[in-house]
């Protein structure tokens, strides 16, 4: 009997230390999700130039953590991070982009994070689909969404522009640069294949967004699978 309680007592510790570990080993997981020269390069896609950090690993994962540790105020969230103000709003983006946080709304104003609204999701629902998947130009998607409307396809683009511009407005349209002038979407993984062989791609196995070499293979820096870069599209 009193073998069997001490089998018992030492699973148990076992287990605990397991779990430990593992806990400790996931709040170090973002380690290795993020690369500097991957931001810079998120950066300049908005035309900004982003000095190189020795502390940029630690300062994305303390934005991260913080931000999904419940923390809203971009003030203290820069404060704890060591960020400026506007470095720290880029590093929201990019985690954003990356879907490592949930799309908050960013108030550049009120220098706050809000969960999205009944009308931001129903948006985001509607146009998701062409955003993220083939990358269409804003009359593309007016040609699919007028017969679905009963409207012509004039009449839908001046609907999808304004509708757009209320996302991008609200800092909801991730990697994507709408040019209100010529009322064009420039999209980050577009240009980036115009200068680079890279493709971001969706790891087959969890979903995450990852930079592959085209026709190379890699192991994604989520869930480590195997990810050939022919394979699967953005």
């Amino acid at each position: 009997m009193i073998i069997a309680e001490l089998i018992l007592f030492i699973i148990g510790i076992t287990c605990m230390i397991i779990l430990f570990f593992t806990k400790e080993s996931g709040n170090n997981k973002l380690d290795n999700n993020f690369s500097e020269n991957s931001f810079q390069n998120f950066a300049k896609f908005y035309g900004e130039t982003i000095p190189s950090d020795a502390e940029f690993n630690n300062k994305i994962n303390k934005i991260c953590s913080l931000i999904n540790g419940g923390e809203t105020d971009i003030k203290k969230i820069a404060e704890a991070s060591s960020c400026t103000e506007a470095e720290c709003i880029f590093k929201i983006k990019y985690l954003k982009n990356k879907r490592m946080i949930e799309d908050y709304n960013i108030d550049t104003y009120k220098m706050r994070l809000y969960t999205l609204t009944s009308e931001e999701e129903r948006l985001l629902k509607k146009y998701n689909y062409f955003l993220y998947g083939s990358h269409p130009q804003i009359d593309v998607i007016a040609h699919v969404l007028a017969k679905q409307e009963n409207k012509t396809v004039e009449e839908e683009k001046e609907v999808i522009f304004k509708e757009l511009k209320y996302l991008n407005d609200r800092n909801l349209l991730n990697g994507i640069i709408l040019n209100e002038i010529d009322k064009k979407l420039i999209y980050y993984t577009v240009e980036k294949r115009k200068t680079t062989n890279l493709k971001t791609v969706h790891c087959p196995n969890c979903g995450a967004l990852n930079d592959i070499e085209e026709g190379n293979k890699t192991r994604c820096n989520y869930c480590n699978s195997i990810i050939v870069g022919e394979n699967y599209h953005d």
